[in-house]
């Protein structure tokens, strides 16, 4: 704002910035939205809130909270209209997407993995965004919708689950489909729709995503369908 002289978005928009400054800056932001999406390495304060706080808050926090930040970094981006090398950035994001898809294996409480499963989203819905392409980002953007509407019912249904076995632990939770059929065929469909089934919204962006990624080389397509597709969704349904 020092440098414009005006907090206008505007006029930020017409000044012309120093490549060192738009990197700066552009550096600094992805920080500071990186932190509240949140990216890795700083996503572990997301999953120690969830565990310790209401599944209420988990709700609004997974839906809505981490939503505005993606805004936030979507603005800054196109502000700067920065057109530099953001590879450094897409193999944070990548390395966010591997490390919550393999922590996935190790989990026991319900609302970690949940949460491990919004880390892994959030740093695919921001290399969306780092690719800049058009249909990348729009694809980001419906992203961010679906997994809204997913997080909130995959917490919902942790909620469930913890109201009638009085517990969150893989281990002390068995037996749903007898005691509870609809609420087993309710987690039969959420594991459905967040395994990216041809058919479902996730399924689009994810194509969408491999697509772009593939125009760049084959490397980063086999690494995201590795761990994102294969080893976390294992992960993730073997709890």
């Amino acid at each position: 704002m020092n440098l414009v002289g005006s907090s206008d978005l505007f006029a930020i928009r017409r000044f012309k910035f120093k490549h060192n400054e738009i990197w700066a800056l552009y550096t600094l932001f992805f920080v500071g939205f990186g932190i509240k999406v949140p990216i890795w390495p700083f996503h572990y304060w997301l999953t120690k809130t969830h565990v310790e706080a209401p599944s209420g808050f988990s709700i609004y926090l997974s839906g809505f909270l981490v939503k505005t930040a993606l805004y936030g970094f979507f603005k800054i981006t196109n502000l700067f209209s920065y057109e530099g090398s953001t590879l450094a950035f897409a193999v944070i994001a990548v390395v966010g997407v591997v490390d919550a898809s393999l922590k996935l294996w190790g989990q026991s409480d319900l609302k970690k993995i949940v949460a491990y499963c919004t880390v892994q989203e959030m740093n695919l819905i921001f290399l969306l965004f780092l690719l800049g392409d058009v249909n990348a980002t729009t694809c980001g953007a419906i992203f961010s919708i679906a997994h809204a509407f997913l997080s909130t019912l995959m917490f919902f249904l942790v909620d469930c689950i913890y109201r009638r076995f009085h517990t969150r632990s893989v281990f002390a939770v068995h037996g749903l489909l007898q005691q509870t059929p609809n609420l087993a065929m309710a987690i039969f469909l959420m594991c459905v729709l967040y395994a990216g089934l041809p058919g479902t919204l996730k399924f689009t962006c994810e194509v969408s995503l491999l697509i772009t990624l593939g125009e760049g080389g084959l490397v980063p397509v086999l690494i995201i369908l590795f761990f994102a597709n294969f080893l976390g969704l294992i992960g993730f349904s073997k709890n």
